[in-house]
Formats: C-alpha cells, structure tokens, sequence
C-alpha cells in the first residue's frame, strides 16, 4: 500500500497503528516495521512552566545582541563568546549567557536559529551553566501578526516547517489518535481568516506568499509562539544586570517586572492575563487573530519594554541617565542595565557612567552586517567587549561625536586632550567609520 493512499484513504486502511503513537517519527517507524529508537513530540510541547525574573550572578557573564535570522554570524557570536566548539556544542561550562532577542525578521534562517538556541540552552544546563533567551520587539510584532520585515527566504523556510509538521499531524490522525487538529482544516481557516479579514495584520498577510502560514505559526498559541517564545523571559535580572530588549522604564517597575514576564508568557500561549483559556470565536484561528491584537500595552508602542529606547542613543547626551537611575535604585540588586534594540555603529559602549550598555551592534547581514561582537561581564567587576580578530577591550563610552575643536581651548590642554581621546577610542577597539551620516543610532525597528 502506496504511503499517499494510506495518508488519504478514508475508508477501512490495510494498516494501522494498534495504540495512538506520540510522535509522528514514532509512526514512521511502526508503519515501516521498524524498531529503531526515535525521539519524540518533546521539541515541540509547549513550555508553560513559570519563568525566572531574577537569577544569581555568575562568575562570567555574557551577552549577545540582535541575530536577525543570520545563522551565520549567530554561530561566529557564540564562537567567539567561547560558548561553542569548532561543532557547534556548547563549551562554555558554568558560564551564563543572555542574548537580548530580535532572532526574528530580516534574515532567512530564524528557525534554524531557534533550533539550535534551544539545544544549547539545554547543553549549557546539563553542564552547569545557563542560556537565557530573551523576547524582543520582533518576537512580539510577529506574535501580533506583523511580518512586513520577514524575508521571502524566511517566509520559505516557515513553509517547509509547516509542511512538515502538518504532515506529521496527519500522519498520526491517520494512524488512530485521538484528539488530534486537522491540519488541512487548520490551513483552510487560516488562509480564510487572512484572505477575509480587514484588520491591517490580515492585510500584511496577503502582501507576501506564504505570510498567512507564518501568522499561523507564530500567532498566539502557534506552534512556534508557544513552543519558543512563550518559554522566554522578557526582562531579566542576572545578579546586578537588567536586562530588557528595549529598555526597563518606571512604569515597567511599577506594573511588576514578574507579571510582565507571566503576562506575555500567557498571551503567547494564547491564554488570557490570568492564564485562562481565551475566549472561542467562530474558529482557533479567528480566536487567536482576537486575541494577538489584545497584546499586552506594555508590549505596544515607544516606551514599550521591548520597545523604548530612552537609554540607547548613541550620542549620550540623548540618553535619559537621570530615569536610567531612579529605575535602578527601585529594582533591588540592580546596578545595570543591558539593552539591544538600537544599533550601534561604533560597537558595544556603555553611557551614563556605565549604568547601561548597549549591545546591538547591527551584525545580521540583512541589518547593517557589522562585526560580530559580544559583551563579558566577570565577577572581579572586568566589563569587556569581545570582537572578531580583534584584542578584548574595556567597554567604555563613545568618544564625543563632535568634540570641540583644539583653538577652543587653551594651549596648555590640547595635547592632553588629543591624547585623551586616542585613547578612548584604542579603548573602543579601533571602531570602524560610522556609516550612517553623523553616526547615529539607526532607528529601524
């Protein structure tokens, strides 16, 4: 009997499984009459255990910016942090690592990435260390149903992801379980839902092939929502380190940095605040739809906590230190912040006298291609930027974007100030050209 006719035959089956299989690979198996070992559904079973806010120090610490679907320069990031060896395995023993989020949009590869951040992540556990992967202003778009920056490449890749993973739904509805979603009436909702619906997500849907199978998955209660995303902390405290995509604001601490973190896991989940289920509409699909428009208000606009960039200009005199200071003093703990979100042209720098680093240096190819660096923050209080073919330096702040001119000032000082800022900028680790006219921080999203 032809596999298709078996998938597809609605009537009696000349075989079937005798007990309802866990995994697709499980079926295979049995239908081939095999007895090899095969892993589970588990890569895909959704995490709803609670999610950490706070977590101790470690003896080193290590931070990765934005990835933008660039697998490449993901795994040079996390080579050159030490984490990983010359075949991918993480290495990196007890240390703990934090990559800020924006895996999403601009790059091709954001599934593969996902993938591959899971397995370390378990790896880095398994050998007393940690990886903590945080959510981003991508992550939440998407999970809202805005793609307008996902890749045709991405949007391929979601396909073959779909395609597969239905295959395996139907595989095992054919084989005998129970309980298990039609696929195919699940891709004719959700093409139905983008096709029909005015709401401007619905439109973005339509504007690229295989949009509407991306809203599928990464809608609230989609498979990669609540499999990846739903499992990730949106702020993150790792001894004195606060770590948020955007930026931690007062309001963000007056709300409670751990019902952010429980609230954006529910709705990922495609769950109420509370963490009930949400409430039916005429379809899942519809119902999702509904609900990833409801996305929480501290997940929407500029002073968004993966959103605000009120501590990641480039140029320091835009930075709002004196909020930066009264947000500190209110988380206990707390003597740093570390921020993605906005690029920094001239590398990983810190502002407001150390009190925020800014760690989005740009490197996805699909977003600015620039070096691959990493932040290590020790215990002994050493703060370094680490980069490709380069020395480790000391993170500092940028030199002054328009320093004033050396007859400004009286003769005895010049040489000294020269001399100052080469030094500041060694310091900076020869920091390339800036290539966006004065240098400032992109404000792409």
């Amino acid at each position: 009997m032809g596999l298709l006719s078996y998938l597809f035959s609605f009537g009696k089956t000349e075989k079937t499984c005798d007990n309802c299989v866990k995994s697709f690979a499980q079926m295979w198996a049995t239908y081939n009459n095999r007895d090899d070992a095969v892993p589970g559904d588990d890569a895909y079973r959704p995490h709803t255990s609670p999610l950490p806010t706070t977590v101790p120090a470690a003896e080193r610490l290590v931070a990765i910016g934005d990835i933008h679907g660039d697998y490449n320069k993901a795994v040079r990031a996390f080579r050159l942090a030490g984490l990983t060896d010359e075949k991918g395995r993480w290495c990196g023993g007890s240390t703990v690592a934090v990559q800020v989020g924006d895996i999403l949009d601009r790059g091709d590869h954001e599934i593969r990435i996902l993938v591959m951040l899971e397995r370390l992540a378990g790896e880095a556990a398994a050998a007393g260390g940690r990886l903590y992967l945080l959510n981003g202003n991508h992550e939440t778009m998407n999970v809202m149903g805005d793609h307008r920056y996902a890749t045709p490449g991405a949007n391929l890749e979601v396909l073959g992801f779909s395609t597969w993973r239905d295959f395996c739904a139907l595989m095992k509805t054919r084989s005998g379980c129970q309980g298990q979603a039609d696929p195919l009436q699940e891709r004719r909702d959700a093409a139905l839902l983008a096709s029909s619906s005015s709401h401007p997500a619905a439109h973005m849907a339509r504007m690229a092939p295989y949009n509407w199978l991306r809203t599928r998955a990464l809608q609230p209660g989609g498979e990669l929502a609540r499999r990846f995303f739903a499992a990730r902390p949106t702020v993150l405290q790792v001894g004195d380190n606060l770590f948020a995509h955007g930026g931690v604001l007062p309001s963000h601490v007056a709300y409670g940095l751990e019902r952010i973190n429980k609230e954006t896991q529910a709705w990922m989940l495609g769950r109420e605040a509370d963490g009930t289920p949400a409430a039916s509409s005429s379809s899942p699909a519809a119902s999702a739809a509904a609900l990833a428009y409801r996305a929480p208000v501290f997940l929407r606009g500029g002073n968004a906590i993966v959103w605000a960039r009120a501590f990641s200009a480039s140029d320091e005199r835009r930075c709002d230190c004196s909020t930066l200071q009264r947000v500190l003093e209110s988380v206990p703990g707390a003597s740093r912040m570390v921020v993605g979100h906005t690029i920094q042209t001239r590398g990983i720098n810190s502002a407001c006298e150390a009190r925020v680093i800014r760690v989005d240096v740009g490197m996805s190819h699909g977003c600015g291609d620039g070096p691959v660096e990493v932040l290590e923050v020790l215990r002994d209080g050493q703060v370094r930027r680490l980069r490709e073919h380069g020395p480790a330096v000391p993170v500092g702040p940028l030199p002054p974007r328009h320093p004033h001119p050396a007859h400004h000032m009286p003769q005895h000082q010049q040489h000294g100030h020269q001399g100052g800022a080469g030094k500041e900028a060694a310091a900076a680790g020869g920091q390339r050209p800036v290539a966006m006219g004065a240098g400032a921080a992109s404000t792409a999203a």
